[in-house]
């Protein structure tokens, strides 16, 4: 029946001050149809509170496209969460430590884009706010954002500031000598301010208010722990617009020595002439998320611009034309300075700072970061006796917890976007390290909220960034990703909810189906890994045809809507899936299998089967064609995986490597998945790395001798995570929701490991210790959940077992 009813939304029931407008600049908001770019915006408004005790104090706020809270004069914290603006989430503070009887101001920096980015949907200069104050005898007191707040443009953020990539906003560029006094504090002298324009927030581009449905990000403070070396460069002015062309010329003439300083504190800069600039690299010790803060004394006049880095290449911070372009600019006052990063919120390990001070010595009394991370109440614990081992997980740990955000991202520093492909793997992970379960709900939601009139998602979601097509990967990803949702949770309503769009999305699909009965020639971008790039080669997938991998998830996609189906009560998708998937499983196994590889071929193009065999299509062909034990499964193990047959095999990249070790681990082939982690991503450790890679080498040259770089900073590489959960401390689901786990060890020749396991049903404590032949483990279940332990059922609460190892 969801295909033909649904319910009221709850959010349609949250009353809001029929005085409450959307505001901004009145020079600004003349049209529709002709947006500012870049627009830094100043809001103040002033009120009376009584003496009368408030019981509550509550303000709801959002702006497109980001704001700054304050009131009077107290930061209180930073939004809008993402959202398709047809949704518009706002967020709700709870300000009650900050009012004072008599006079309050709140004040709100606001910033508008004027495009889309990859974390948003442009629509108008947009900000919003309403404050309730309930006080202890009933009376209650509401200021809503009009026309009698008062509004300025901000003078000392530059505007024509080139943006930081097509998925993000603008560079920033902030002069201090243009800050006119402490505009956000109670009695700041507005008078030459304007008056904001109102506009009806009913019959605005925002119709449809829902409050946040994730928590606000948490936040704290970090100071950079090194400076890691200093040196110089030959500058190349350029004009602001061109600031980006100035910083990568600049790299040319950049030479840089290293240095070991432990603290950073107080670090003078001397003078620098005319036609250079120093240069010092400052090291944070690990990768961090947030705002960069620096506390600096200088001449009224010195620039600073800031260049971050996940990893330096000799030394160097290097920006990429293309897509990465992760700088800053400051202009100092004479005096101290006190800088943050306002909104272009940045992840990295160093900052690497060019000091034009030709006036005077500098001083860094701080170079700091106010953190950003999506706030958790627990999270996992690994350790073992292989530091390598136990280094690679929690390398894997903080890449997915930089890269849980308002969204589950895919790189904290490039792009910062929400791509279904990369949310699907890391809500995953997620089960196994927090047990949160909210942001894979937005993820669904949000993806869901994408589809077009003909079924097919985008493959990355809020998205105003339009430089790709849909990935229909990615689709059949998101359908796939709500039996995930329902197997690691116990919750099927967003199954319900979304049924009828999920026909949909399979309908997609059917328009590509061949006499064969699999997919052939599907059109957009045919992503499905990156396979051994940059430096090696791809899947052989971009060529049309069919597509082994594609056509194996779209079979997964079909089973899993088989049993969507049936949970619906529509045993008439539930025979036509059931169909399609039939004979898709036949055309696979009929038409793709290399007898000479002893694999699945890629694909074939104009009836010509493709000699690449990679471990990319093999590893779903485990998954979803051959049952451990049939003939074509151990001829895979065999010779995609063990290389035997001596055939050349594509290594999948790290976004695959969950479906790996799904797919060996399936056919009891854990060992060599260890192996693999060992050998790969032994390498990120060895290579310092403090977070896991998008690909097995972050830098790399291309065929001109141009040093370019990948991602060091992507989720999609934490499968450590699941493995050493699953296999090592051998904690699994044998119910939806981890309301009932399996529990069976494996230590792979290490004396002992322990940890915990923050699923959904709450923490798993592990310890297991291998003595002689002795197996000793002791393990404590949380309420509602019962482990399995070889045969016996341990119900909540703590248990010690022993066995042997040829009982094992």
């Amino acid at each position: 029946m969801h295909r033909f009813f649904r319910k009221r939304p709850v959010h349609e029931k949250i009353q809001w001050d029929r005085r409450t407008s959307i505001i901004w600049h009145p020079s600004e908001v003349e049209t529709h149809y002709e947006q500012p770019k870049n627009s830094f915006c100043r809001f103040r408004r002033e009120f009376e509170l009584p003496e009368a005790a408030a019981k509550r104090s509550e303000l709801r706020i959002f702006a497109d496209s980001r704001y700054m809270l304050y009131i009077n004069g107290h930061y209180v914290g930073r939004g809008p969460c993402r959202s398709d603006p047809r949704w518009q989430y706002y967020d709700v503070w709870e300000i009650g430590t900050r009012l004072i009887p008599g006079r309050n101001t709140i004040a709100v920096l606001a910033l508008h884009f004027g495009y889309g980015t990859g974390q948003s949907v442009h629509r108008i200069p947009a900000l919003l706010v309403e404050c309730t104050v309930d006080h202890e005898d009933g009376s209650c007191m509401r200021i809503a954002s009009d026309a009698s707040w008062k509004c300025s443009l901000h003078p000392a953020y530059e505007r024509n500031a080139p943006r930081i990539n097509g998925c993000q906003g603008p560079v920033e560029v902030y002069d201090a000598r243009l800050e006119d006094g402490q505009w956000q504090q109670p009695g700041y002298d507005d008078g030459d301010w304007m008056q904001a324009k109102a506009r009806n927030r009913q019959l605005s581009p925002f119709w449809n208010l829902v409050p946040r449905d994730i928590p606000l990000l948490e936040e704290d403070e970090v100071t950079a722990c090194r400076i890691a070396g200093v040196g110089e460069l030959v500058e190349r002015p350029d004009a602001v617009v061109r600031l980006h062309k100035q910083i990568i010329e600049e790299e040319a003439g950049l030479t840089v020595s290293p240095l070991d300083r432990v603290g950073t504190a107080d670090y003078t800069v001397q003078r620098t002439e005319h036609g250079k600039a120093s240069v010092v690299t400052f090291d944070f010790g690990r990768m961090e998320v947030g705002f960069l803060q620096l506390d600096v004394t200088g001449t009224e006049g010195d620039i600073l611009d800031v260049v971050y880095a996940e990893e330096l290449w000799e030394g160097k911070a290097l920006l990429n034309m293309n897509n990465n372009r992760s700088f800053d600019r400051f202009v100092l006052v004479g005096g101290r300075n006190e800088l943050e990063i306002v909104f272009g919120w940045k992840a990295f390990r160093y900052v690497q700072i060019r000091v034009r001070n030709h006036k005077g010595p500098l001083t860094f009394h701080r170079v700091g970061i106010r953190t950003r991370y999506y706030p958790v109440s627990r999270t996992s614990g690994f350790a073992c006796p292989d530091h390598e081992l136990e280094r690679i997980w929690t390398i894997s740990a903080h890449t997915l917890r930089c890269c849980m955000q308002d969204g589950f991202l895919d790189s904290s520093s490039r792009e910062q976007q929400q791509w279904m492909g990369d949310g699907r793997v890391q809500s995953i992970y997620n089960y196994y390290f927090t047990g949160d379960s909210r942001l894979h709900a937005k993820l669904l939601m949000q993806v869901g909220q994408s589809q077009d009139e003909s079924g097919m998602t985008k493959s990355r979601y809020p998205d105003g960034h339009h430089n790709f097509p849909p990935i229909p990967s990615f689709c059949l990803q998101w359908i796939c990703s709500f039996s995930d949702y329902e197997f690691y949770t116990a919750d099927n309503s967003p199954i319900a909810e979304w049924w009828p769009n999920i026909v949909l999305a399979l309908r997609w699909f059917t328009a590509y189906i061949n006499e064969e009965g699999v997919l052939e020639d599907v059109p957009y971008w045919s992503f499905i890994d990156w396979g051994e790039l940059p430096a090696g080669s791809a899947p052989d997938v971009a060529r049309g045809g069919i597509i082994g991998a594609l056509n194996l998830q779209y079979l997964e996609a079909l089973r899993v809507a088989v049993h969507f189906a049936y949970q619906e009560n529509d045993a008439e998708a539930a025979a036509v899936f059931g169909g399609l998937a039939d004979r898709v499983e036949g055309g696979i196994k009929r038409l793709l299998w290399n007898e000479a590889a002893g694999g699945y071929a890629d694909c074939i193009v104009d009836g010509k089967t493709s000699e690449k065999v990679s471990e990319i299509t093999n590893s779903l062909a485990l998954l979803h064609l051959h049952r451990p034990g049939e003939e074509r499964a151990d001829c895979i193990v065999r010779n995609v995986f063990f290389r035997e047959g001596g055939y050349p095999v594509l290594k999948a990249s790290p976004y695959f490597m969950l479906s790996v070790y799904q797919a060996l681990s399936m056919h009891g082939q854990s060992g060599l998945v260890l192996q693999m982690i060992r050998e790969r991503y032994g390498a990120m450790v060895k290579a310092g790395a403090t977070t896991t890679w998008e690909n097995w080498e972050v830098f790399y040259r291309t065929a001109q001798g141009d040093v370019r770089y990948q991602s060091a900073s992507h989720a999609w590489a934490a499968m450590p995570i699941v493995f050493m959960a699953e296999q090592v401390l051998g904690v699994s689901p044998a119910a939806p929701g981890f309301k009932r786990v399996h529990v069976a060890p494996r230590l792979f020749g290490m004396a002992h490991a322990k940890g915990t396991v923050a699923t959904p049903a709450g923490e798993i404590h592990i310890d297991v210790r291998r003595q002689e032949e002795r197996i000793s483990l002791e393990l404590v279940v949380p309420e509602g959940c019962e482990a399995i332990v070889r045969g016996r059922l341990c119900p909540a609460g703590s248990h010690a077992l022993e066995w042997t190892e040829q009982e094992t």
